[in-house]
């Protein structure tokens, strides 16, 4: 859908995909995309990450297991709480930021939101995904 088209008018084909809409699926080892999985509900903490996220920022799974995703940021990030309420709501995200990982390093980094649905429609929890930037 939507979120789809931004993907691809961000100039990175690749990212084009089928996007999960449920915990489950999102949960599903599934290719090398750089993944966390917050609850829907503010502070919005971290229930999931998984390998490539890791590998991405060096924080494991034990490391930010109920923390929120603010523990990406440092003095260049520009935090956009509204983009998170938003996908809370409903709706898809995507933004470029700089983050920092486990070590200080900054990297720019592309995020695409989404929301995780139950079988009622109801958002549960959000999946964030994403790319290292050159």
């Amino acid at each position: 859908g939507f979120c789809q088209q931004l993907e691809r008018a961000s100039g990175n084909d690749s990212l084009a995909q089928i996007i999960p809409n449920s915990l489950e699926m999102a949960l599903s080892p599934i290719s090398d995309e750089a993944r966390v999985i917050t609850q829907s509900k503010a502070p919005f903490p971290i229930v999931s990450v998984n390998e490539a996220w890791t590998r991405v920022t060096g924080y494991t799974q034990v490391d930010v297991e109920g923390k929120d995703l603010s523990i990406l940021n440092g003095r260049e990030t520009k935090e956009k709480n509204s983009d998170i309420e938003s996908v809370a709501k409903g709706q898809c995200s995507c933004s470029v930021n700089v983050h920092y990982d486990v070590n200080g390093r900054d990297f720019f980094s592309f995020v695409c939101s989404y929301p995780l649905t139950n079988l009622k429609n109801e958002v549960t929890h959000l999946l964030h995904v994403f790319q290292e930037l050159p």
